[in-house]
């Protein structure tokens, strides 16, 4: 067989967070040929497609790796090329065009104008931007495998097209286990979102440009920078261009070093003006501290000691709520926390992001899907209105600053209800309720073709007995409390099975 493969590959070991992705998105793709997997942001999906990739070459399988943008094109080539693996790139008049070779880099552009889509094995990297040529390629090729690889696949009608959503670990999961910052968010003045109108379920960007483009709100975004995160490498997203510019000239009378970039500029640099690529290049090597974006930097955007993000804006969308919030969320040495500015009230409207638990690809049928109210948190958090902290729902003392609000006690003993969730892990559970748990463990261990005996094992990591008292052999739908324990422990297994050996 021909050698696929540089002479001198560099293997870049997994991480035991992304062999146990690998793990789960084997067993996905073994019955669906149309998957989307989600990963959070910095956990290397790419680095997981390559490991499917070398199987596939071992098989003689053509393998195509799809981009939407022409940076992803250039990323996703290095790391092919850092790990030996001989490929093509399809992209515009690119050196490495080499079409024969069984592996190839594309942007999806390039692919859909030369027809060049023979392939067994497609991915599709940031799949929430879905084009009709991602449509196209899926109904060229029915025989074909599809992965797509996304943090936020929230995008309406993805399951129209896939088949399986792999979601192995929450961020809520990756921030505790250390591999994701944790972060906290300040919700100071807010835009005034009244004459705002909705377009397509979120903010017209006209309307909404006009809303957050006042003076004194981007002075008070700056004032409020120099409060909390005037040490912090920061990526603030703004309305639209004039405002990035505004927000950027007010950075610089206050001495801050701080740039606008934009979608509609050139990539690369001409001989009158310095192209994004660049920009982006000359933050990384912190050459200005503060990048302001508008439509950039939400996709693809690796630059990790980034500790401060500042929404300028608003938005009702959760893909764009949590895809900001993860640019400042990648582990980088030294840094340990991330710190949200919310001046567009996003937080309050929608929760935090970790919050979300996704399990289903939204087939477009209707709004009020069941995906959409499990998304949702039942309860949102509020502004200390002594610091701006946001404080998580049902928290009457504050974290941040100990203030705790008077002559309000009915309104926060009404939400303090939620004394329950903090109960929650140790509760007394009734025999029904067990039962109820034994039975969803029953309909996962079974969908997973896992041995029998595993939702019992299950359960008594649960509960510290053996359901000997309960009825086997009953099913339920797997619910968000029981999947997100599962989760957990199978974590927790795929850790110390790495340690052992």
């Amino acid at each position: 067989m021909i050698n696929l493969f540089n002479t001198t590959p560099k293997e870049v070991a997994l991480y035991p967070i992304q062999e146990y992705i690998l793990g789960e998105l084997r067993n996905t793709i073994r019955y669906h040929k149309r998957t989307v997997l989600m990963a959070g942001t910095g956990l290397g999906k790419t680095q997981i497609a390559i490991q499917i990739i070398k199987q596939a070459l071992k098989k003689e399988k053509r393998c195509c790796f799809v981009c939407h943008r022409i940076n992803l094109v250039e990323q996703t080539s290095k790391a092919f090329n850092i790990q030996g693996i001989m490929h093509g790139v399809i992209q515009g008049q690119h050196p490495d065009y080499f079409p024969d070779r069984p592996v190839q880099v594309c942007s999806i552009q390039t692919l859909a104008k030369r027809g060049q889509d023979d392939f067994d094995i497609f991915f599709f990297d940031e799949i929430q931007v879905f084009f009709k040529t991602h449509k196209d390629i899926l109904d060229k090729n029915p025989d074909a495998f599809f992965i797509a690889l996304s943090a936020t696949p929230f995008t309406p009608g993805l399951g129209k097209y896939f088949t399986a959503l792999c979601h192995p670990v929450p961020i809520k999961e990756l921030i505790k286990q250390g591999i994701l910052k944790r972060f906290d968010i300040y919700g100071p003045c807010q835009i005034d979102l009244s004459g705002v109108k909705i377009v397509a379920g979120d903010y017209k960007k006209d309307d909404l440009e006009k809303a957050a483009d006042k003076p004194k709100l981007t002075a008070d975004i700056i004032q409020t920078w120099l409060k909390f995160a005037k040490d912090r490498k920061t990526i603030v997203f703004s309305a639209g261009v004039a405002h990035s510019r505004h927000l950027e000239k007010e950075f610089l009378s206050h001495g801050i070093k701080a740039r606008e970039i934009n979608g509609y500029m050139r990539k690369d640099n001409t001989e009158f003006e310095i192209g994004a690529n660049q920009i982006i290049e000359d933050f990384r090597n912190n050459k200005f501290q503060v990048i302001i974006s508008v439509e950039m930097l939400v996709a693809g955007f690796d630059v990790t000691d980034v500790s401060c993000v500042v929404f300028a804006t608003s938005t009702k969308s959760i893909m764009k709520f949590c895809q900001g919030v993860g640019r400042g969320l990648r582990k980088h040495p030294g840094l340990e926390d991330c710190l949200v500015l919310d001046h567009g009230g996003i937080t309050e409207r929608l929760g935090f992001p970790d919050e979300y638990e996704f399990y289903e690809l939204d087939d477009g049928k209707h709004q009020e899907s069941k995906n959409k109210k499990q998304e949702i948190p039942e309860k949102l958090p509020k502004v200390c209105p002594s610091c701006s902290f946001l404080k998580p729902a049902g928290v009457q003392k504050c974290p941040r600053c100990g203030f705790k609000p008077a002559f309000i006690q009915d309104v926060e003993v009404e939400e303090g209800t939620l004394e329950k969730l903090k109960r929650k892990n140790n509760r007394t559970y009734t025999k029904e309720e067990k039962q109820s748990w034994l039975n969803q463990l029953n309909t996962y261990c079974r969908d997973k073709g896992w041995k029998e005996g595993a939702a019992s094992q299950r359960y008594k990591a649960k509960f510290s007995v053996w359901p000997n008292a309960m009825e086997k052999g009953n099913y339920e739908t797997v619910g968000k409390e029981v999947r997100g324990f599962i989760q957990h422990q199978n974590i927790k297994y795929a850790y110390s099975k790495k340690k052992a050996s």
